[in-house]
């Protein structure tokens, strides 16, 4: 990390209800979905039982300078024999931990189940991320299917904000964001019941971006209604090591917790208990 930990942001009562550590890597031909399965039995399933298969998640580049001018939108086709193999979703029995395995990429989630749940910190989440994918990377040498060569990293926060009401949903984005003041020129105009807000910022020497959005949704439990914050950084790996992957995960990790510190209120600090 390249920020000194006695200055890091901390606070008591962060609103963060989910983590995501992800790293994507070259596929190999050989890992099939059925290592998939193998992989999960072997390695995981004993602490993630509750098992799901869902669509995989493409790996996203970050471009900038002349690369990024000439990009469009376009339809990719693409004629293969090969199936498109499932992203596996592990659950631990308490809903808080999640692996997620797929041909080209493993993620680990953590989920707050309950309100008052505690907040995980990320040095034990790094920890147990990087154990997994040391299990990935012997297991794929165990079943001779290849070296695992990272290519992205990615680091997802989501916080929660609740508000009462559609017309304070552009108040609790003023009150909240430094970005937003939610003021007219002349007053004529309500206020929206619908506000939603998306930010990209490069980081240091392009290396990647934070990704940043702010979008009312209604809790699926209890029907609350709340402002969804997602912070996410994402970069390419600097080598093909897996020690890259992890200094790109430090490095999102430290873009989004200071980009949400820089990107959010004071008084909101307060009410999350800003510990230094």
């Amino acid at each position: 990390m390249t920020g000194s930990s006695d200055s890091f942001p901390r606070f008591a009562k962060p609103p963060v209800v989910e983590t995501v550590l992800g790293v994507h890597f070259r596929t190999r031909e050989k890992f099939t979905s059925a290592h998939q399965a193998i992989l999960w039995d072997r390695c995981f399933r004993e602490r993630f039982p509750r098992l799901e298969e869902r669509p995989p998640v493409e790996e996203l580049h970050e471009r900038f300078g002349e690369e990024r001018l000439i990009e469009a939108p376009m339809i990719r086709w693409q004629i293969t024999d090969r199936p498109e193999s499932p992203r596996l979703w592990a659950v631990c029995e308490s809903g808080e931990h999640v692996i997620q395995i797929q041909r080209n990429a493993i993620f680990a989630n953590w989920q707050k189940t309950a309100e008052e749940a505690a907040y995980r910190p990320f040095s034990e989440r790094r920890q147990e991320f990087c154990q997994q994918l040391e299990c990935l990377e012997k297991f794929a040498h165990d079943e001779g299917v290849g070296r695992i060569e990272p290519t992205s990293w990615v680091v997802t926060y989501i916080s929660h904000i609740e508000y009462e009401g559609l017309v304070n949903v552009a108040p609790t984005l003023a009150k909240t964001f430094t970005c937003w003041a939610n003021e007219t020129s002349d007053g004529w105009l309500p206020p929206p019941d619908r506000v939603a807000l998306d930010m990209a910022f490069p980081l240091s020497d392009n290396v990647g971006r934070l990704h940043v959005s702010a979008t009312p949704v209604v809790r699926v439990s209890d029907k609350k209604e709340m402002l969804r914050l997602d912070f996410t950084a994402r970069g390419k790996t600097k080598t093909k090591e897996l020690a890259s992957a992890m200094d790109g995960i430090d490095l999102g990790h430290e873009w989004v917790v200071r980009g949400f510190v820089s990107l959010t209120r004071r008084e909101m600090h307060e009410v999350w208990e800003r510990l230094q």
